[in-house]
This record gives C-alpha cells, structure tokens and sequence, in this order.
C-alpha cells in the first residue's frame, strides 16, 4: 500500500474540514441554482463548496465536470492532465 497519502497529511498538503448540516445545506442550494444542463454529482459539489468556503481561489481536479462547474462556484478550475 502507498505511504503517500499519509505522508502528504503529515505535511499538510490535505486540507480536512468537518461536513456539518450547514455546509450541506449550502451544497444543495448551489446544486439547485445549477444550470440544468450542468452535469454535477453531490460530492463534486461538496468539494466545490468547501473548497470556496476555505477561501481557497481555486481548486485541482481531473474531473472534467468539476472543472467545467468550478466557475460557478466562484473558482479557478485547473488541471494537470485536462488543458
């Protein structure tokens, strides 16, 4: 098993914030304010939310759909891979 991801949450890299009531309220309001055709699963939303509320200006991601709807949350969709 890799010992990556243990060592990235050692150094920091992760960022955790507890899921409370209030912040999955937020993920459906803007998941109900979604343009219809804005393909986004509810966990892409929660990421997208909490990546906002952090303050953080943008978020890393290979999934194309989150990229596509990161503008909608107020943030900078980037990629490695997807250009």
């Amino acid at each position: 098993m890799s010992q990556k991801f243990p060592r990235h949450v050692a150094s920091g890299i992760w960022t955790f914030t507890p899921v409370y009531e209030a912040l999955l309220m937020r993920v459906a309001a803007r998941l109900s304010a979604a343009l219809p055709e804005m393909f986004l699963r509810t966990g892409d939303a929660a990421h997208l939310t909490t990546t906002r509320e952090l303050g953080e200006p943008e978020i890393w991601t290979n999934n194309r759909h989150m990229l596509a709807a990161a503008a909608c949350f107020g943030l900078v969709g980037l990629s490695a891979t997807v250009r």
